[in-house]
């Protein structure tokens, strides 16, 4: 069975899916520190914790997306679309070599002992 995560970029590619993360980070903890319900607050930031560390990346993006979607009349539409579009580039291309998920599920080397 394979998995979501087909590959790990590294390298330039790599940095620049960091950088989308932390990105998508800043703005979503923009948007979520104008609104001051405490609920909402709350998730934003848990969210945004979770992309710029990596850890189920492309389940994150999606969550935020909706946080986002959710958002759309409070906001400025130009800046939600903006955001949407980057969490969806991010939902397409994974959470690179920089990623908790690439530390979890990376590639794994299976080593046969000689003589057995």
């Amino acid at each position: 069975m394979r998995s979501i995560f087909l590959n790990f970029p590294e390298g330039a590619a790599g940095a620049g899916l960091f950088l989308l993360r932390l990105s998508n980070m800043v703005s979503l903890l923009a948007s979520a520190s104008i609104n001051l319900d405490g609920a909402r607050s709350w998730i934003g930031v848990l969210l945004a914790t979770g992309l710029v560390i990596g850890i189920r990346t492309r389940l994150a993006a999606l969550l935020c997306a909706a946080l986002a979607l959710s958002d759309l009349t409070n906001a400025e539409p130009v800046a939600t679309l903006s955001q949407l579009t980057a969490l969806i580039a991010l939902m397409l291309t994974g959470p690179g070599a920089y990623s908790a998920d690439a530390r979890l599920f990376g590639r794994r080397t299976i080593s046969l002992a000689a003589g057995r």
